[in-house]
């Protein structure tokens, strides 16, 4: 009883990690790759915005951003 429930927690584990690999290293890549986001991404390195750290309400561009 104890092992089947071992089993089924490190199975568990071991198919979230997977899950994550799939989206981490082959969703999100291939996502970046399209053309608009691309095209977002280069717009972003136009102004100078890092998107890693970037909070919407202190962006002097966010009014352009939300007129559009």
């Amino acid at each position: 009883m104890i092992w089947n429930t071992q089993i089924r927690r490190v199975l568990a584990l071991a198919g979230s990690i997977i899950a994550l690999s799939v989206v981490w290293l082959v969703w999100l890549p291939a996502y970046a790759n399209q053309p608009e986001m691309k095209q977002h991404l280069q717009w972003l390195d136009d102004k100078g915005i890092d998107p890693s750290a970037m909070y919407y309400t202190e962006l002097e561009v966010m009014k352009d951003i939300l007129a559009r």
